[in-house]
């Protein structure tokens, strides 16, 4: 009875606190709750327009008013900058968060989590839309198309090599072809030696890994650039990555970004990496 009264109390508080926004065709003040909407509003030259960003966000939008993490949002915060609208997404944000900013009556849009190259060019037109820029939107993924089929086209001769990608030493996690980084491993003509499980990011073991004796290995930094220690491969000396040197750091940055401009640049950074001398 309690909580109840409470919650209810600071509800009626923040809805006198807000003021409801108006639904702009084109809205020109713009909190941005997921990092790669934040990074594809910059994308687009409209940072102008960002009122509001989450604690982690792309360094040319540094000096926004940080309206709390992914995790832990301050609504006080977000209803006294007065946004026109809310860009949310359902990798990032909770949706019991979304559904409290809507009962302040916040206009929300809320947009997919993209684990393809498809749905991300799709995602990113539709922002492009909400911000007026629909022609440039469209224009940027075009071009970002064609980079991508050039540059496959310049490795269609490589030889197929066997991939395991590290994501974290304790537990030791990889990515299946479930998501971007998958496509990115096939776009690059290489086979992802955990593709085919269930789950998008598996927990795997170092005996596994050995077994399936991958040609590279690639170790993702965290995003902060931390780079989890190579220690843990140097007694495999059988493995052909590590008997050949073939062992990368790639940073996090710029693979976990699921954005259409970070993945042609992941790509590039991965195709180069697996095919040095072609890409």
């Amino acid at each position: 009875m309690h909580t109840t009264f409470r919650f209810s109390g600071i509800l009626a508080a923040l809805l006198l606190f807000c003021t409801p926004c108006t639904a702009l065709a084109v809205p020109g003040r713009i909190i941005s709750l997921a990092p790669s909407i934040t990074r594809q509003i910059c994308d687009l030259h409209e940072q102008d327009r960002l009122i509001g960003v989450t604690s982690f966000c792309p360094q040319y939008a540094e000096g926004k008013e940080v309206v709390g993490s992914l995790t832990l949002l301050n609504f006080e915060k977000i209803c006294s900058l007065k946004p026109d609208i809310i860009l949310a997404s359902t990798d990032c944000n909770k949706k019991n968060d979304i559904e409290k900013l809507k009962k302040l009556g916040m206009r929300v849009e809320i947009f997919e989590g993209c684990e393809s190259f498809a749905c991300m060019c799709r995602e990113f037109v539709t922002l492009g839309r909400l911000l007026g820029k629909e022609r440039e939107s469209q224009d940027m993924i075009s071009r970002i198309q064609k980079e991508l089929r050039e540059a496959r086209s310049r490795i269609s001769d490589s030889p197929k090599l066997k991939v395991f990608w590290q994501m974290g030493t304790n537990p030791l996690v990889t990515a299946s072809d479930r998501t971007f980084t998958g496509e990115l491993i096939g776009l690059a003509r290489c086979d992802n030696i955990f593709g085919g499980l269930p789950a998008k990011y598996p927990r795997i073991n170092i005996e596994s890994v050995v077994t399936e004796n991958p040609d590279v290995i690639f170790i993702v930094t965290d995003m902060g650039n931390r780079r989890p220690s190579t220690l843990i491969w140097e007694p495999f000396k059988g493995i052909s990555a590590v008997k050949n040197n073939r062992v990368y750091y790639i940073s996090g940055d710029l693979v976990c970004q699921p954005t259409p401009g970070m993945f042609i640049k992941a790509f590039k950074a991965v195709a180069g990496r697996l095919h040095p001398g072609v890409m």
